[in-house]
């Protein structure tokens, strides 16, 4: 058990006092009815219990109950004495006795009808009032917002958000909460915890070797113990630590915008270096020869082994097959292309086109993803609308191609895309499946397509002024500018 901070504490200490405000009310309520009951008797029985209280505050002298009370807030029980401090306990008794105190003057105030006098004086409990009575017997007994813990808010989120999460989605934020979790302790209140806490949960991101927040080897392992054993330094890159960092902000802002915190703390806190990265350091479009070696390779010629690597006479028109080519040819994401449908390969006035949007089971990385883009000449030619024949309505056009463990069609063609890249060798480290992307990029540079149209194509968020007039660039306007799009890689005999 980690030691709890001051403001921890109080905020324990808080909780008992609420719940002793709440008993009040319900005695101020019930006993008034109870003709058997002396209220003068019960107001002067209050008012000498706080005075003798106090005096047995100021000689620190606390019996077993207060003692029982104090050793429930630090949790403390027989297994981890050892893990609390006889100041931690003390103070815990101090924070029992002036609740306790406090309460019994407020009841008394209740009772006698002197309503001026029940607003707590204690500076500990200024502003604090009732909220509820206490459950009867057989109740649930829920806790109220200020009173959740990181653990308990930590599962209302995730509960709150899960059905409209990808499981991929939900996989990342189930780690960072139990991430978050170890490294601030799960029993923390959540509105005591403070930019400390924050960075702590920064700084192990950073720390965390890069296999910790996935790996089945790391389960049972705690984040602590893997940071004391990640000897060679290597941790998460930048970008993945500021994406599971954001998802823990996340968190912090859900919390507060349903009560459970009055506050967003550490809202300045970021990741060191995000946003700092050396253009040169991204991914770079694939080379002229790294096409030729794409193309060229017994994926597209022909091969004799299962992995496709070995050439050979087989050459089969599956989504390993297509997807390469249409990303080439329409600058679209690995994602919008292997989840694609029969029935988003349309027609309209004689053009065809992908008509990229979400759905069910299907996902778009941003808002301005959404759109249509023409195909290509070259694949129309190269008979890509047979896919259709085979997939018909709502059906994938490329079925061989299944999701991963977190629900992404990406997930393992991605995989395959990295082991088949070295296979061949057109691997190299500033590029990735992604590179065709930013080759479709260049292309439409080099015909001078117009900005506007290439954004549109691309799926970029067009920030001029004339993009907030109109529905963007009509069709025909974009498949003209598409089929401008050429390379300087032989294609002949992969087209058809």
């Amino acid at each position: 058990m980690s030691h709890l901070s001051t403001q921890d504490l109080q905020e324990r200490i808080r909780v008992y006092f609420q719940a002793c405000l709440n008993r009040s009310l319900e005695f101020s309520l019930d006993l008034p009815q109870d003709p058997s009951v002396d209220l003068n008797a019960e107001v002067a029985f209050l008012q000498k219990k706080a005075e003798r209280l106090r005096g047995q505050l100021a000689q620190h002298s606390f019996d077993s109950r207060v003692l029982d009370a104090a050793q429930k807030l630090v949790g403390q029980t027989t297994a981890n004495t050892a893990a609390t401090t006889q100041d931690e306990l003390s103070q815990a008794c101090v924070g029992v006795m002036r609740a306790e105190i406090e309460n019994a003057r407020i009841l008394a105030a209740m009772l006698s009808a002197d309503y001026e006098r029940t607003q707590p004086r204690d500076p500990l409990f200024v502003g604090m009032s009732p909220n509820g009575l206490p459950a009867a017997p057989g109740e649930d007994v829920i806790a109220p917002p200020e009173a959740r813990t990181l653990a308990e808010v930590g599962e209302l989120y995730i509960t709150f958000h899960e059905k409209h999460w990808a499981r991929k989605t939900r996989g990342d934020q189930q780690r960072v909460v139990a991430l978050a979790e170890a490294v601030i302790g799960p029993g923390k209140f959540m509105r005591a915890l403070d930019v400390e806490d924050v960075k702590a949960v920064r700084d192990a991101l950073a720390r965390v070797p890069p296999n910790y927040m996935k790996s089945k080897a790391n389960k049972g392992i705690s984040v602590i113990e893997a940071v004391k054993a990640n000897e060679t330094g290597a941790s998460l890159s930048l970008k993945t630590q500021d994406k599971y960092f954001a998802m823990f902000k996340s968190l912090l802002i859900w919390a507060r915008n349903e009560g459970y915190s009055v506050s967003i703390p550490g809202a300045g806190v970021k990741v060191a270096g995000v946003g700092k990265t050396n253009p040169a350091d991204r991914r770079k479009p694939y080379s002229t020869a790294q096409l030729q070696m794409i193309f060229g390779s017994p994926l597209f010629r022909g091969y004799s082994n299962e992995a496709r690597t070995k050439p050979g006479p087989t050459v089969t028109r599956d989504g390993k097959f297509w997807v390469p080519l249409i990303a080439l040819f329409s600058g679209m994401r690995m994602g919008e292309i292997v989840q694609l449908l029969a029935s988003d390969l349309r027609e309209e006035n004689g053009i065809w086109f992908f008509d990229v949007t979400k759905g069910e089971d299907k996902k778009l990385k941003t808002t301005s993803s959404q759109r249509r883009v023409p195909v290509h000449h070259l694949l129309l030619e190269g008979g890509i609308l047979d896919l259709t024949k085979a997939a018909k309505g709502k059906a994938r056009i490329f079925p061989d191609i299944e999701p991963g463990a977190d629900g992404y069609y990406s997930h393992n063609f991605s995989k395959w895309w990295g082991r088949y890249s070295k296979s061949i060798g057109f691997a190299a480290p500033k590029s990735a499946f992604h590179s065709f992307r930013h080759n479709f990029k260049d292309a439409l540079a080099a015909a001078e397509v117009p900005e506007n149209i290439a954004k549109s194509l691309m799926g970029h968020i067009d920030k001029s002024v004339h993009a907030s007039y109109g529905s963007g660039p009509p069709l025909p306007i974009l498949r003209i500018a598409l089929d401008k799009v050429t390379y300087p890689v032989a294609l002949s005999g992969v087209m058809g």
